[in-house]
């Protein structure tokens, strides 16, 4: 017969060896698969993947928080659900107690969504405390965390599938696994005619048994099968597993016995709760109106998941919603009408827990209900943000909703969280037009001028049959930022001009004034798009440098991202492959670091060896104070990244455009490498000498094909450079309040308009200002 694999963390053997010296006693074969600490990242995943035959597999808080047992775990569950080869049981985890030589034991709950989102919260705070570390590491120690962070962060995107395919597969409790002499595992392993020998095993050795201990036994359990005992039913010989199909409401179904009926166990239904336990109110009581429009959006969201054929959800939110709102009359009646059409539903009030009677499991850890407790509303929103912003990157639109609309209802003046609704709902989930228009409209009353925001409602206002409106927001968005002025845009948000009475007499048209007449003054010749560039970006996340790599990646060019930051890096290549379908290479490293220049542009993937375009943007500046005042590791600083690490980066790049005669340098200088200005001595000197080195940068690679040009931009805003200068004082770095200076989407255009040019053609320097900037010191600050 095949063999049975317990799968579990090695936290929690004493699970497996239970089970283990209680079933092998009519000669089941057990091999046991245990993962955890000191284990390669993946091992445990992937030798569950490798097998076929039937997993017991011991859910536990340990297993679901371990990091050895979840990587590379997704695709081996479902593998197995979908073979029906899975019990999962669902048992205690422990945690060490505070004298450290005992352990307390820690229930395990993945049956609300409130239970899921506490793990994908613990994941994704994991993950950000690994970013953390990694940016502060070197050498060995950087290369070591770098994959430990990849494999963390695959984690935390998919924990909650994990809990998905484990709650869709069915489970029991280890007390109802363990109940009636293990029927469940009978019934569920096709081994019915094994389990009334088993029951005559174990009533006649029960009391010779020596007690089975809690703790987690010393030595490793075996890796190969373990088969004991010797009493072996008549029907194993030709016994084969047979897995019966799991009901869809979490728990599993009890087949009838063949021939004589063995106690059946009482499975309750699963709780369907779907926002989790104890999450707090708002603070402020609704208003009237915002309470119709929370039921109108959750009665919506409710029934797009029931029809959708996700009923568990659907349920889920109708429930949530009647405990936010129990008295509304048109929320109750359509839970009635949803319980009629796809099957009743208990409320979770009229749920009832497992039964414990078979065994007394201790109480869960103080601790804990205490860390719940004090849980606040701001760190309440802020994980549902996190949960929303993973399930966005993943392509789940509607979780991200669900998950950011949690975050809105506990603080509605939550920073950024109707901008991050309005935009994602108005571009990927078209059935909810209006609602696209009510978060829009409410991110607007926050930040006034974003231009995104604006088109995007233009766009959601059209779809809705407001034209006047689309057209309102659409002219207020090209006057924030006039490179939304596209010809499809005009033609999409602006009204057709009135026709002209025709005139009966001929008027001969000149061929200049036809042209003229002919010419959209809104259009500007497309740059043109002769081949697709490999492009590399220093300082690629954020301001000028994140949106020139946007803006290669939306031309549909090859996107090499290198910075400081991992996380921004990261989301950004998901951004940037999901939304444009761009190639994007990922390099997190520090310009400063010589060795980390080295070691990441050396060893180019081969498909991403030949840079087209190397754009040298890392720069910043550090303090504001006279010469003799000047902090000097500041002056280090700006010295380390605006010379010596466009250097090191140039350095490794240039010598393949040379064999290769092909390439383009582009230096991001500054209106301060032009003339100074005072108490900007260091800075200024900085980027004198990047003008300098374009100058002799030219000089030294024209003979080679190799073009060499500059940007060199007055003040920008969109940027951190005011707030790095400033060391994070907000008030000091306001320095753009009176003023319109550059955006840093001008100066990605300039990039890439040198960018694209013909191969012929050269342009050396591109010097630009704002139109109320006139020199580093002239600056018109009568407003905006």
């Amino acid at each position: 017969m095949n063999r049975i694999i317990l799968a579990y963390c090695r936290d929690n053997a004493e699970l497996a060896e239970t089970t283990d010296q209680q079933l092998s006693r009519i000669g089941i074969p057990f091999e046991h698969l245990a993962g955890g600490a000191g284990d390669p990242l993946g091992q445990f995943g992937n030798a569950l993947l490798q097998t076929e035959d039937p997993v017991v597999l011991f859910v536990t808080e340990n297993l679901l928080k371990n990091p050895e047992c979840m990587t590379g775990t997704l695709p081996a569950l479902q593998k197995i659900s979908g073979d029906r080869r899975l019990v999962a049981v669902i048992a205690d985890g422990k945690i060490p107690a505070e004298d450290g030589k005992s352990f307390e034991y820690v229930e395990t709950h993945i049956d609300r969504m409130g239970h899921a989102l506490k793990y994908m919260n613990f994941w994704q705070t994991a993950w950000l405390d690994l970013s953390s570390r990694y940016q502060h590491a070197s050498g060995e120690e950087k290369n070591a965390l770098e994959g430990e962070m990849n494999a963390i962060h695959h984690v935390a995107n998919e924990i909650g599938e994990i809990i998905n395919v484990l709650r869709e597969n069915g489970y029991v409790s280890k007390q109802e696994f363990e109940a009636d002499d293990f029927a469940a595992f009978f019934n569920k392993t096709g081994l019915q005619a094994w389990h009334e020998q088993y029951k005559r095993i174990a009533q006649s050795v029960e009391e010779s048994l020596p007690p089975i201990p809690r703790t987690a036994p010393q030595q490793a359990l075996a890796e190969t099968p373990v088969i004991t005992g010797i009493l072996t039913p008549e029907p194993a010989e030709d016994e084969e597993f047979s897995w019966a199909q799991p009901e869809t409401n979490g728990r599993y179904s009890e087949p009838e016995p063949a021939e004589e009926e063995t106690p059946s166990i009482e499975v309750p239904d699963a709780d369907i709760n779907f926002a989790g336990e104890n999450l707090p109110e708002p603070e402020t009581p609704e208003a009237p109106v915002d309470q119709e429009a929370a039921v109108d959006q959750a009665i919506r969201d409710a029934w797009l998941w029931l029809e959708k054929g996700h009923l568990e959800q659907g349920f889920e939110l109708f429930q949530f919603a009647l405990e936010q709102h129990p008295d509304n009359a048109r929320l109750n009646s359509e839970y009635q009408s949803a319980r009629e059409k796809y099957g009743k539903k208990e409320a979770p009030e009229a749920i009832e827990g497992p039964s414990t009677a078979e065994e007394t499991v201790p109480e869960q850890p103080a601790q804990e209900e205490t860390a719940d407790a004090a849980e606040t509303p701001d760190n309440e929103a802020k994980s549902y943000e996190l949960m929303g912003d993973m399930a966005a990157e993943k392509g789940d639109y509607l979780f991200a909703k669900y998950c950011w609309d949690r975050a809105a209802e506990i603080d509605p003046a939550y920073p950024g969280i109707y901008r991050k609704l309005g935009l994602m709902t108005s571009e990927h989930l078209q059935d909810y037009r209006e609602t696209a228009v009510h978060y829009l409209s409410k991110a607007l009353e926050q930040q006034d001028d974003d231009a995104a925001l604006h088109l995007a409602l233009a766009g959601a206002m059209l779809q809705n049959g407001d034209a006047v409106g689309a057209e309102t927001h659409y002219t207020r968005a090209i006057m924030l930022d006039p490179s939304m002025r596209t010809k499809e845009n005009e033609k999409q948000f602006t009204a057709p001009p009135a026709a002209e009475p025709v005139s009966l007499e001929h008027t001969e048209v000149q061929p200049e004034e036809e042209a003229v007449a002919s010419a959209d003054p809104a259009d500007w010749p497309p740059l043109p798009e002769a081949e697709t560039l490999t492009v590399l970006v220093t300082g690629a996340t954020s301001g000028i440098g994140r949106a020139t790599a946007e803006l290669f990646a939306r031309h549909g060019h090859r996107v090499i991202l290198t910075g400081r930051r991992t996380e921004r890096l990261v989301l950004q290549k998901t951004q940037f492959e999901e939304e444009y379908d761009a190639d994007v290479l990922m390099l997190p490293f520090d310009v400063r670091d010589r060795d980390a220049v080295q070691a990441a542009l050396t060893t180019l993937p081969e498909e991403w060896q030949n840079v087209d375009v190397l754009i040298n943007n890392a720069g910043l500046a550090k303090g504001l104070a006279p010469i003799h005042e000047g902090d000097i590791d500041h002056w280090e600083t700006m010295i380390d990244t605006n010379i010596k690490g466009l250097l090191y980066v140039t350095r490794a790049i240039a010598p393949g455009m040379v064999a290769r005669k092909r390439g383009h340098i582009i230096n991001i200088g500054s209106s301060a490498g032009k003339e100074v200005y005072p108490n900007g001595n260091v800075y200024c000197a900085t980027k004198f000498a990047v003008d300098a080195l374009t100058r002799a940068m030219r000089l030294d690679l024209f003979k080679h094909d190799v073009r060499v040009s500059q940007v060199s931009p007055g003040h920008v805003e969109e940027t951190e450079f005011a707030i790095t200068r400033f060391d994070g004082d907000a008030e000091r770095a306001n320095i753009y309040g009176d003023f319109q200076p550059l955006k840093a989407g001008d100066v990605a255009e300039a990039i890439y308009f040198l960018a694209t040019r013909p191969p012929h053609v050269n342009v050396q320097d591109i010097w630009m200002y704002a139109a109320q900037q006139a020199s580093s010191t002239m600056i018109d600050r009568s407003g905006r």
